[in-house]
């Protein structure tokens, strides 16, 4: 998993040159795990109990996260979910292709997965919410280390952070 390996769609049509520039971003990711920092403080069922940094490739579905920053991340901030966070991990999938099979039919098929997945846990489509969605998707180079995870993130409008949790929220 990149990270952050993220594709960002807000509320409305994304534009051209922001997707862009989180793919560029994307891609100069790849193969972090190798040099992350293990996973976050949890507790014995695998909720974050304090705000620790963990390996991109240890975000959980449930995870509350802050937004990574800089341009080559290996790391992320996982904080309990009921203090301020910018994202939360809400469903997450590993595609089943044997082959990498690119960039555009990887983002087709995390946006496709994690718009249904989005109407499912918030309780209303995406394109009818005010909040943000974001996802995480493997690159070719984390591709050959086995990443085959898209993990789905969704966070509050226009990027302000949410306390506790979004699921059900029909925000």
């Amino acid at each position: 998993m990149s990270i952050p390996r993220i594709a960002t769609r807000r509320n409305g049509k994304e534009t051209a040159a922001m997707a862009a520039a989180l793919c560029t971003l994307t891609l100069t990711l790849g193969g972090c795990s190798l040099f992350g920092s293990g996973d976050a403080k949890r507790d014995p069922s695998g909720v974050a109990t304090e705000s620790s940094k963990a390996d991109a490739f240890k975000v959980k579905v449930g995870d509350c996260l802050e937004k990574p920053g800089g341009s080559e991340v290996k790391d992320v901030t996982i904080i309990p979910c009921p203090q301020d966070h910018d994202f939360e991990a809400f469903a997450a999938t590993n595609l089943q292709d044997s082959a990498y099979p690119g960039d555009a039919a990887i983002t087709q098929k995390a946006e496709d997965f994690c718009s249904k997945e989005f109407a499912t846990f918030i309780g209303k489509p995406f394109d009818e919410s005010g909040l943000e969605m974001t996802y995480f998707f493997p690159t070719s180079e984390s591709w050959k280390t086995g990443d085959k995870e898209i993990v789905c993130l969704v966070g509050g409008a226009a990027g302000a952070q949410s306390k506790g949790s979004l699921r059900g929220s029909k925000k």
